[in-house]
């Protein structure tokens, strides 16, 4: 996961890989073997985003672009700088796609 986001965050960009999580995007404890070790079942996310991901309170669309939870206030994204215009920084694979259709329709709290 780590070499596929090139080191840095899938969204921010940051690349201080101490503070950088690999999110699987289908959770673990629902993975088949081959699917917790796959590349494309991954984000490398900041801390912040990965908690919100984990949590079902933002997705990502098949074009990248952010989804965030009608359960997530405005407060708490304005004091975690979580920005509705935020995006992946590469397009998902079709492979990626299929994860995150598992997220948006099993872990994301519309």
């Amino acid at each position: 996961v780590v070499d596929y986001w090139q080191g840095v965050c899938a969204v921010t960009g940051c690349a201080n890989n101490t503070l950088l999580i690999a999110s699987h995007i289908k959770p673990w404890r629902v993975c088949t073997a081959a699917e917790s070790i796959d590349r494309f079942n991954g984000l490398l996310l900041s801390p912040t985003l990965d908690a919100a991901f984990d949590a079902g309170l933002i997705t990502f669309g098949d074009d990248g672009t952010i989804r965030v939870s009608r359960r997530f206030v405005e407060a708490d994204l304005k004091a975690l700088r979580i920005d509705t215009n935020m995006r992946l920084k590469r397009l998902p694979s079709r492979e990626q796609q299929v994860y995150l259709d598992y997220h948006r329709r099993n872990i994301f709290r519309a």
